[in-house]
């Protein structure tokens, strides 16, 4: 029983020793994965590749901005629609008129919000979001090879392609 408890306290730092030992060997090879420079061709695509960026990142921000707009909007209709409720009195037809078109423009907002503002906000963040992790897996590493000389001599501009 005794032999027991013993192995029972050991097992959790074992299994944290082992764990380290895998994390720690994973981030070495991705470590030297990582400083493999970057070649001539590799710079030239970068250097396509960064102007293409802030125009996705505009557009993501452009319908996020929409977005948010006729979210605030909804949210003041929402509380027209709760403020006319409360002070409705069923004798009232004007009144209920109101409140029918409140809840046609509560219905039209979210119909919008959902089938084309949501979309847009999600394709465009999608789109900006591919194009820098496509950047990033290629050109954040170490910008010149073993030969930094001809590296440099070598002109640095966008090749279109």
């Amino acid at each position: 029983m005794l032999n027991m408890r013993l192995s029972a306290t050991h097992f959790p730092r074992m299994t944290a020793i082992l764990l380290a030992t895998v994390f720690l060997s994973g981030t070495e090879a991705q470590a030297q994965s990582a400083t493999i420079p970057l070649t001539l061709p590799e710079i030239q695509q970068c250097l396509c590749m960064q102007p293409k960026l802030q125009p996705l990142q505009d557009a993501w921000l452009e319908k996020q901005r929409a977005f948010d707009e006729q979210q605030a909007q909804l949210a003041t209709v929402d509380k027209e629609v709760i403020s006319q409720r409360q002070k409705l009195d069923p004798n009232d037809i004007v009144g209920q008129q109101v409140l029918k078109d409140l809840l046609a423009q509560q219905q039209g907002l979210r119909d919008t919000i959902a089938v084309r503002s949501l979309p847009e906000v999600n394709q465009a963040r999608d789109a900006y979001n591919a194009a820098v992790a496509q950047y990033n897996g290629i050109c954040t590493r170490p910008r010149y090879s073993g030969d930094e000389a001809a590296a440099r001599a070598a002109p640095l501009v966008c090749v279109a392609q």
